[in-house]
């Protein structure tokens, strides 16, 4: 049985230490007890067989059985302990059976010399006297730790003996009994200083190891060569070994080991020696071994102590996994923040700085010393530390975090402009314990920002000046088409010309078309690719924009004898510009007609797809295309004609349309079958507004050169003002054909403004480009006259652009008319508004 395997209550008050006490002491008694009954027993068979022929066979029998039945006692009473391995008050009652056990076997050894000097047997009182002494000595020193049990073994060994000694009166005899007296005197007073001492080492051991256990640390006490003596709770907790595990170990073998990098001679050893040199703490980190195999990185710090001429060394061991861990965490933090791009700068509550990232050390040329207590503002220029540090802090407080730009100094005075976020951290009452900023340098962003605020003015300019180009260049293009087309159809009227004639004017005409369309197409896609094209996108009716776009092609479908069949419903709607919107539906109607067989058919259809789109499909009963040719369909210069040639065009009216159609919001697409036709498709987003949608007016009907008002009975003056003589000369030609119409020209605006006030014309044809004032400039002094103001103004232009013939619309124009003009349309707005006239006498 080992000690140290005696239960201990943890409790510190007195009375549970005195039984803590009490139990160590009791379990080192009875650890003693096997070699007491063994030695009992050999000195009692030894004894047996020197003794034989000398003392009575009674005695003798007597004395043996009384040791062996006190030893087989005792071994009953040894076995029954170490079973029940009492604990608490139990102790006590335990204390009081082994008191019993002792007094018992103290008298088994008394009863022999006891009988032997009773009976006279004197010759061999030396040898007993000797025997009992050894006996007491012994029980003396095996019971020590159980102090009364102690006393009941000498008392009952040796008073007996003393006793019968006495009684016979013999001279002998009494002087056995003085010295078997004076020896269980001496003994019981030897042994109870011994039982006063052991209790006292245990006592302080016991106090030791509560202290040991107490500390938060764990407590490793070892000799002068390092061998383990005492073992504290906390290092059974931490290490999981017990002390009886480690006790003689030797600590820096057996436990700890250098950590990595750290060679072992500089470990635990040295540092143990520096200890005994200077008798002072350090610390060092180490690797502790635990019971399971795995190992601890643990901070050990030594002492060394002399009691007396004994060394002692304490060794304190302490748990540094959780502070490993930490700076694990914030190495990787670090290496983080070191890796990033962007610059940071911790501080305290109190605006301090604790720690900069590598990439703030190189931008602001700060070392991480002179970092380290600098106040967080001190790179900011006065005047702003004066003004947005103020609301920086603000910020902070109120809302936890400030974003903005901001300049700071470098260590060498040079400033750059930073983006920067600073932003704090709080403790759990709310309290700010850190301040960060991270920013980065924005210098670099403000020029490239700079950059391209000129390129987008720069681009916003030459877009202007594009749309400036194309809308000076439709104007150039249009005026010689105006007199070629305008002096052609003149010719067409001309009842004297031969139809040879008739026919080279025809082919003039066609070919002047042709070119204007061409014009026309290329101007646009020019717009569309520079991105100058505006469009407003409003909710369009399709029942009465199809209408009108029909309404247009109707001549040209009448001669070929083709039909137009729709199925769409009255309010179906979409979202467009409406102007492009019919250009799209003139171009994809026209190709139906120009690829269909005559006396074939269009279908123009609309159905509502599931993604909330509307698709609008024209559909041809024409030849149709190759399916080679579909993918290249909607390039430039692609005519989806199979022989180049067999139909006019410029080639570039698909492509326009499918720019316009995805400027839109939408999609085109084609699908075509040889031998059975050609269906083209756009999807538009479908609009929920359809009633809100402007109606279509119905077209204007053309009216031939007899139409619409006697010119026998009202005669009226009509003023043109433009700076182009042809333009005049191809004016005052149509106008012939209104014989009572009579024509006043003004080459100039100023003329122009003087003839319009001075005459006051029925109606008043009006150039936009002319040098020196404008057409718009014009209308604007002529709506300041009450004698012109009611004058209708038709522009006569060679502005083309969406752009222009919006802006006409919005100045009050009667009407616009465009260049090269078409003669029945020119007529029949002159008539139109001449109808609207008062009737006038003849000038």
């Amino acid at each position: 049985m080992n000690t140290t395997d005696t239960p201990v209550n943890p409790s510190g008050t007195a009375q549970t230490i005195e039984l803590d006490i009490d139990a160590k002491l009791l379990y080192a008694a009875y650890a003693r007890i096997p070699m007491n009954l063994a030695m009992t027993s050999i000195v009692a068979l030894v004894g047996a067989v020197l003794l034989w022929s000398h003392l009575k066979p009674a005695v003798l029998g007597i004395w043996l059985v009384a040791l062996l039945t006190a030893t087989a006692l005792g071994y009953l009473e040894y076995e029954w302990f170490r079973r029940t391995q009492p604990v608490g008050a139990a102790v006590r009652k335990v204390q009081v059976i082994f008191i019993g056990q002792s007094v018992l076997a103290g008298a088994a050894w008394a009863l022999g010399p006891t009988l032997m000097i009773w009976q006279g047997i004197g010759t061999l009182d030396a040898l007993v006297v000797g025997v009992l002494l050894c006996v007491g000595a012994v029980g003396m020193t095996s019971m020590a730790a159980q102090k009364y049990a102690m006393q009941g073994f000498i008392a009952a060994t040796l008073l007996p003996p003393v006793i019968a000694a006495l009684v016979t009166g013999a001279s002998m005899e009494q002087m056995l009994a003085l010295t078997l007296l004076v020896a269980a005197v001496t003994l019981i007073k030897l042994g109870s200083d011994a039982s006063d001492t052991l209790r006292a080492m245990m006592q302080a051991q016991i106090q030791l190891q509560a202290v040991l256990d107490s500390a938060l640390d764990a407590v490793v006490i070892m000799d002068a060569q390092g061998r383990i003596t005492a073992w504290s709770r906390r290092a059974h907790l931490l290490l999981g070994w017990h002390q009886e595990e480690v006790e003689n170990k030797v600590l820096n073998e057996f436990i700890l080991r250098p950590a990595r990098g750290m060679v072992r001679e500089s470990g635990l050893a040295r540092m143990m020696k520096a200890a005994t040199e200077s008798n002072l703490n350090r610390r060092i980190e180490m690797l502790a071994k635990h019971r399971d195999g795995h190992e601890i990185p643990v901070e050990v710090a030594t002492t060394w102590q002399t009691l007396g001429a004994k060394a002692m060394k304490t060794a304190f061991i302490v748990d540094i996994s959780e502070r490993k861990a930490s700076q694990e965490h914030l190495a990787l933090f670090r290496r983080v923040f070191d890796a990033s791009n962007q610059n940071i700068v911790i501080s305290d509550a109190n605006s301090r700085g604790l720690y900069q990232n590598r990439a703030h050390a190189q931008a602001m040329g700060y070392s991480d010393d002179e970092i380290i207590g600098k106040p967080f503002a001190h790179a900011l220029p006065q005047d702003v530390v004066s003004t947005v540090w103020a609301d920086v802090k603000r910020a902070i407080a109120e809302h936890g975090a400030w974003n903005g730009q901001v300049p700071f100094h470098r260590k060498d005075g040079s400033e750059f402009m930073t983006a920067s976020h600073i932003g704090s951290i709080k403790d759990e009452r709310g309290n700010i314990q850190y301040v960060f900023n991270l920013f980065t340098d924005f210098t670099q962003e403000i020029e490239r920002l700079e950059e391209l605020k000129l390129a987008k003015e720069a681009a916003e300019r030459a877009n202007l000046a594009k749309s400036d180009f194309l809308s000076s260049m439709s104007h150039e293009l249009r005026t010689p088409m105006n007199a070629v087309l305008g002096f052609g159809q003149i010719l067409e009227f001309d009842d004297s010309l031969t139809p040879e004639q008739l026919d080279n004017v025809a082919e003039i005409l066609n070919g002047g078309r042709q070119l204007l369309k061409l014009i026309d197409e290329v101007l646009d896609l020019a717009k569309i690719e520079s991105s100058s094209i505006n469009l407003s996108l409003k909710t369009v009716n399709l029942a009465g924009l199809i209408d009108e776009a029909w309404h247009v092609l109707a001549p040209l479908a009448l001669r070929r004898s083709i039909v137009l069949l729709k199925d769409l419903p009255l309010d179906a709607a979409v979202t467009a510009d409406r102007a492009r919107l019919k250009q799209v539906l003139l171009n994809l109607l026209s190709n139906a007609i120009n690829y269909n067989r005559d006396g074939g058919e269009i279908g123009v259809y609309a159905l509502e797809l599931p993604t909330g789109q509307l698709r609008i499909e024209v559909t041809d009963r024409g030849q149709g295309i190759a399916p080679a040719r579909l993918p290249i369909i909607f390039e430039a210069f692609n005519r989806h004609g199979t022989v180049r040639g067999q139909v006019g065009g410029t080639g570039i009216g698909l492509i326009i349309t499918r720019r316009l159609v995805e400027l839109m919001g939408g999609q085109v697409g084609v699908q075509s079958e040889l031998g059975v036709g050609t269906t083209f498709w756009v999807d538009l987003p479908q609009a929920n507004d359809a009633a809100d949608a402007p109606k279509a007016t119905a077209p204007m009907p053309l009216i031939d050169n007899l139409a619409q008002f006697d010119v026998s009975v009202h005669q009226y003056s009509v003023l043109c003002i433009d700076d182009n003589p042809v333009n005049l000369k191809l004016i005052a030609q149509l106008l012939t054909k209104r014989p009572r119409i009579h024509l006043i020209t003004a080459h100039t605006p100023g003329l122009g403004i003087q003839l319009a006030l001075g005459r006051q014309p029925d109606l008043i044809l009006l150039d936009i480009n002319m040098p020196g004032m404008d057409g718009y400039q014009v209308l604007e002094v002529l709506k300041t006259y009450a004698r012109t103001q009611s004058i209708p103004i038709i522009a006569v232009t060679g502005n083309a652009t969406p752009r222009s013939v919006a802006l006409g619309g919005s100045t009050g124009l009667a009407g616009y008319l465009t260049k090269p003009l078409d003669a029945e349309m020119f007529l029949a707005t002159v008539d139109d508004w001449l109808n609207k006239a008062p009737v006038r006498s003849p000038h």
